[in-house]
């Protein structure tokens, strides 16, 4: 995997090649020199070599000493992005989750190989390794990205992403400070944070941000423990922006 930090705003993987673009270029922050030791310790984990790739010759030497004494900064606390992460899915793989209580790893919604998923994926901007498929994958709460996985089979063009003609996923969010207990977790310097395998919704689910067009087919399959947490809301003519901002507004003020 090639580790490729730039001036670019833009976090993501593809065909290979983690493109980390730092907020306050050229500058680097110790939660972001933090990001990139998680990152090649799970790439290592995961029987990869990590290529470290930067123009900026100062930049790269502050995270290879960084890399090379990774103690200098591990004492350093580093300020939580925000309270709530969540995973977005589609309306298949919801029907599942819902039904079974718990929120499951492609792998387990599926029942197909990692491999076969990134296969099926390699296309895709969100071509992901075939060990990320193993996860539970969690964005954090105020952001666009989860929506953005769930489209990107058949991503609407400009004009129907900012006038609401399509179908946005179902977000189940947790409180970052309840699922950094959960014994499955760990960092990977690219997610905020997620899981192994499966998650028991009973144990950790905070809310379930259902688009109203999904309620017909998806109320009379939730079970009684989760029905107060499990919430519809019309995206009607909504744009994906504008949806997101009345998502993330519905759960700072349950």
């Amino acid at each position: 995997m090639i580790l490729n930090i730039s001036k670019n705003n833009s976090h993501v993987i593809e065909r290979g090649v983690y493109y980390f673009g730092l907020s306050d270029y050229p500058h680097i922050s110790i939660s972001e020199l933090k990001n990139i030791i998680a990152f090649i310790e799970y790439e290592k984990l995961h029987g990869r070599q990590t290529e470290l790739v930067c123009q900026d010759e100062t930049i790269f030497q502050v995270v290879y000493d960084t890399i090379t004494n990774p103690d200098t900064i591990g004492s350093i606390l580093t300020p939580v992005e925000n309270s709530f992460i969540y995973h977005a899915t589609d309306l298949r793989a919801t029907k599942k989750i819902l039904s079974s209580g718990k929120l499951l790893s492609a792998e387990k919604v599926y029942g197909k190989t990692g491999e076969q998923l990134s296969f099926e994926k390699r296309d895709s901007l969100w071509n992901d390794p075939a060990d990320f498929f193993e996860y539970i994958m969690f964005c954090w709460g105020d952001n666009m990205t989860g929506d953005y996985v769930v489209l990107s089979g058949n991503f609407p063009n400009e004009d129907d992403l900012l006038k609401g003609n399509f179908n946005p996923g179902v977000r189940f969010y947790l409180r970052y400070e309840d699922i950094i207990r959960h014994p499955g977790h760990t960092f990977d310097g690219y997610h905020p944070l997620k899981v192994k395998d499966e998650i028991l919704l009973s144990d950790y689910l905070y809310a379930c941000i259902v688009p109203e067009q999904y309620k017909s087919e998806l109320e009379s399959i939730v079970s009684p423990e989760l029905v107060s947490k499990v919430h519809f809301l019309s995206q009607k003519g909504i744009g994906l922006t504008d949806w997101n901002e009345k998502v993330y507004d519905f759960i700072c003020k349950l």
